[in-house]
């Protein structure tokens, strides 16, 4: 018989055997929808734990620090363990590497009204700036008057205020204060550490402002010039009379830690980063600003020898910038642990989230096979419902296969007919078991979308686990069908036309 034939026939077989053939098929779809179930459950998992850990920095990505140590044995500092453009510039040479993009960092304070929180200002270059994504507004202008800056979408969550012995934030009250970063926030405090690890306080202020300084008792009637905002009140409290436009410094020095010195210059917040105020991210607390226009106001602001955080050597300072952090963009992850080896044996201290990445990786595909063993029961379950339905089937159809035998019918078409027979079982019931899983994944999904703090599908059905799932159902179909089609092929011809 040709292939045609024996497929007909096996359809033929299964049409006439309507509510058997349903209740096997319906067993085999609740072994498939529960395999590829268990099996989405954990490849969206995994999807949605890879893309957090991902938005927090690639794993093609080295960052660099300088050594906590930079004193050499001789008690002076070692110039070669800061990240200053010369050690950029080697790492650049380094096999491998792709790429070096420097930052430059500062904690900072933030104040709008009874409000005060906290961000960190970091320079990043133009290619780091234009990869964010924005929610709102533009990206920042490397030139112009003032400097511009891209907020963070979780700043607003920092933001709080005391009354009282209580302090209400966003953690405590769960609403956002009504701030708009883009038009109200006018003082920004920068605090950073110089070499010797004390702190330089620095106020960075635009529009009109009221400013209070740290210091002592004496007060600075500082109705100053300032160009942007016009009358500035300061009630400064401290040792920081200073006057002067928007480029001006105080009378105190930066270079001294017990120092509070009140610098203007305009800034403005152009843009804010996509996302909510629970989707955390790389840079989601961040003020980032274009390095270069950074390191412009700095020093037209302190002078290059008096840039808070940048180490002098014998009270002078060094020619290069000394950035807080480097990040070196490798080709390929295979090359990540290598090159990280390469820096670390330099003296400089380097990570990736490779190791935590591959980490992440194998539990998942521990949970991955834990879900799919689970289904898996469900499986047997059905290919046993197959094997004794075609067993039945075999015994009811005995005198059938005798008088196809008497007419010189195929051994290897008897079993061909049987195999096709359990395998259309098992192809019917993936397809349509596939099928059913699919609608239950979306209405998972659509479930979990209206949930807060779950951002993603926790049910992911990728193309192969669909196309796995019918083949493997398909196969088991034949796998369970093979003892029945060979029990029919061995049978006798005269006993089974005798048979009644």
């Amino acid at each position: 018989m040709s292939f045609y034939d024996v497929m007909a026939m096996s359809f033929g077989n299964l049409w006439r055997r309507k509510l058997r053939t349903f209740l096997t098929v319906l067993g085999v779809l609740i072994g498939t929808a529960s395999v590829v179930a268990m099996i989405s459950l954990a490849v969206g998992m995994k999807q949605m734990m890879m893309e957090e850990y991902s938005s927090m920095g690639s794993a093609t990505q080295i960052h660099v620090r300088s050594s906590g140590d930079m004193m050499s044995e001789n008690g002076k500092t070692d110039v070669d363990t800061l990240l200053t453009d010369s050690n950029l510039s080697m790492f650049e040479q380094m096999e491998y590497v792709q790429s070096v993009s420097p930052s430059l960092s500062f904690d900072v304070n933030l104040e709008q009204g009874k409000y005060s929180g906290y961000a960190t200002l970091v320079g990043v270059g133009k290619e780091v700036m234009e990869s964010q994504k924005l929610g709102k507004g533009e990206l920042p202008a490397a030139g112009g008057s003032s400097l511009q800056l891209l907020a963070g979408n979780t700043i607003l969550t920092s933001f709080g205020y005391s009354l009282g012995d209580e302090y209400y934030d966003y953690y405590s009250t769960g609403e956002l204060p009504d701030i708009d970063l883009m038009r109200q926030v006018r003082q920004v405090k920068f605090y950073d550490y110089n070499a010797d690890n004390q702190t330089t306080d620095t106020t960075a202020d635009v529009g009109q402002d009221t400013g209070y300084g740290d210091g002592g008792d004496a007060s600075g009637d500082g109705a100053g010039t300032d160009a942007d905002a016009g009358a500035d009140e300061g009630t400064d409290t401290g040792t920081d009379a200073g006057t002067g436009a928007d480029t001006g410094i105080g009378t105190s020095d930066v270079s001294d830690p017990e120092a509070d010195n009140t610098v203007m210059f305009r800034v403005k917040i152009t843009g804010i980063l996509e996302g909510g105020p629970d989707d955390y991210s790389e840079n989601s607390q961040n003020l980032l600003v274009d390095i270069d226009a950074l390191k412009n106001y700095l020093i037209k602001n302190f002078g290059k020898g008096n840039v808070p955080g940048q180490p002098k050597i014998k009270g002078r300072p060094l020619k290069d910038w000394v950035y807080t952090e480097f990040v070196v963009d490798v080709d390929e992850t295979d090359h990540v642990e290598e090159v990280t080896q390469a820096i670390q044996d330099m003296g400089f201290e380097a990570n990736s989230n490779k190791e935590l990445l591959e980490s992440i990786q194998q539990s998942l595909q521990i949970v991955e096979l834990t879900l799919g063993g689970i289904g898996m029961v469900a499986f047997l379950v059905a290919a046993i419902g197959i094997a004794n339905t075609m067993m039945m089937s075999t015994y009811e159809r005995t005198k059938e296969i005798g008088v196809m035998k008497v007419l010189g019918c195929n051994m290897k078409d008897i079993r061909k007919l049987f195999l096709m027979e359990a395998a259309g079982i098992g192809l019917i019931g993936g397809v349509v078991g596939l099928g059913f899983t699919f609608i239950v994944s979306a209405v998972l999904n659509s479930v979990a979308g209206s949930a807060e703090g779950i951002n993603g599908n926790i049910s992911v059905i990728p193309w192969w686990l669909g196309l796995t799932a019918i083949a493997f159902s398909t196969l088991m179909g034949m796998l369970a069908g093979y003892f029945p089609a060979r029990r029919a092929m061995k049978l006798s011809p005269l006993a089974a036309i005798r048979t009644e």
